[in-house]
């Protein structure tokens, strides 16, 4: 059994950067245990050596042919869309930006359309430290990150021996993250626009309409009146799904509010661990995150699901075992790629938008995706 650590785990958007990993021929275990972080690792670890290293129509393939009727179909798609990005590093999504910049591209990082409450009103953040070390309530909205980042809590100071703190879950299912709850507020997920606007109202001082809501939303602020500090932590529970991006609004307008009286704080969890490296880098090259469409020759964000109704190409980025796939009329090509966190090194950004450096404990010889479509755009531009 080989001991490698201590290295960084992608198993989700966490990142945690003290895990040790003991790897056999049929078995993987971590320290600290993590299932997301030893299905993580087994997937990568495990994965069968002798796959190919390109495919075209399901035919194995060498590396320089794939590339090339890659770059074909490319230069004759009509409307190519670059999807993916669940395990994008820094440097691949920078790679992806600069190729549909020059192929007129769409870019999605699995964003909701519409206009994004970020970017409409801006967002009081945090780094996980900060959280840890202020922040004496946590309130976590229609999540359970007991079970999708299982480090979370402990990350935040909760079962640690740090200061006394309080954990509000807001969620009508009875979850992981419920049950350690010292508070748990139940209605249904239709109710959250109702809850947080009058969470607004009665964080003014304003009278609130009675209602069933009005208990649970009294003693929430009270809890808020009583901290100096405090984090709202949400994700797709909260903004997916019709009417997602106006609830995310409500949500930042209410922490915007809140800040007048004490610092009040937002932590995003994201759905895979490279959907946050893939917005930074869009944010930073053409000042969108979510679904940026390259077509008129500058980026304009994409506020509509129409605008990928005529996609006619999909190149999906997908660093790792499943490797990289594009699609389009009569063509199907899968090139084989090396993952950051395990066969190459990488630059991935925490939830908390913090930059750690994934590590490379079992080397391969295969191309990491930046470098795919590195070359992919030296092929077009030929």
């Amino acid at each position: 059994m080989t001991d490698v650590g201590p290295v960084t785990c992608a198993g989700c958007g966490l990142l945690c950067d003290d895990v040790t990993v003991e790897a056999s021929s049929d078995r993987v275990r971590l320290r600290p245990e993590c299932p997301l972080g030893t299905q993580w690792f087994s997937e990568r670890l495990l994965a069968p050596a002798d796959a190919p290293a390109a495919t075209i129509d399901g035919e194995p393939a060498d590396l320089e042919s794939a590339l090339a009727r890659a770059a074909e179909v490319l230069r004759g798609a009509r409307r190519p869309l670059l999807h993916g990005f669940e395990a994008a590093t820094v440097e691949d999504a920078r790679a992806a930006v600069a190729l549909a910049d020059r192929l007129g591209a769409l870019v999605s990082t699995g964003g909701v359309a519409g206009a994004p409450a970020v970017a409409v009103r801006g967002a009081s953040t945090a780094t996980l430290g900060e959280i840890r070390d202020r922040s004496r309530l946590v309130v976590i909205w229609r999540e359970d990150p007991e079970t999708t980042h299982p480090r979370l809590l402990e990350r935040l100071g909760f079962g640690g021996g740090e200061p006394e703190r309080t954990l509000v879950v807001v969620d009508d299912r009875e979850t992981a993250t419920a049950r350690r709850a010292d508070a748990h507020l139940r209605w249904a997920r239709d109710r959250d626009l109702d809850a947080l606007t009058s969470l607004h109202v009665l964080q003014r001082g304003l009278a609130l309409r009675p209602g069933d809501l009005e208990a649970g939303l009294r003693a929430l602020v009270e809890l808020l009146d009583a901290v100096p500090h405090a984090t709202f932590v949400y994700g797709a529970g909260l903004t997916a799904g019709a009417g997602g991006q106006r609830r995310a609004l409500a949500l930042h307008e209410l922490v915007r509010g809140l800040c007048r009286e004490r610092h009040t704080v937002t932590l995003e969890l994201p759905g895979t661990p490279g959907t946050r490296s893939a917005d930074d880098v869009l944010a930073w090259q053409s000042g969108y995150g979510g679904n940026v469409d390259f077509a008129s020759g500058h980026p304009e964000l994409v506020t509509a699901t129409r605008w990928f109704d005529d996609v006619d190409v999909t190149l999906r980025v997908a660093p790792g075992p499943t490797g990289s796939l594009l699609a389009g009329p009569g063509a199907e090509v899968w090139i084989r790629t090396a993952g950051a966190g395990v066969e190459a090194s990488g630059t991935m950004h925490r939830l908390d938008g913090v930059p750690l450096t994934l590590q490379a404990p079992r080397p391969d010889d295969a191309p990491t995706a930046a470098a795919v479509m590195t070359r992919l755009l030296a092929e077009v531009e030929r």
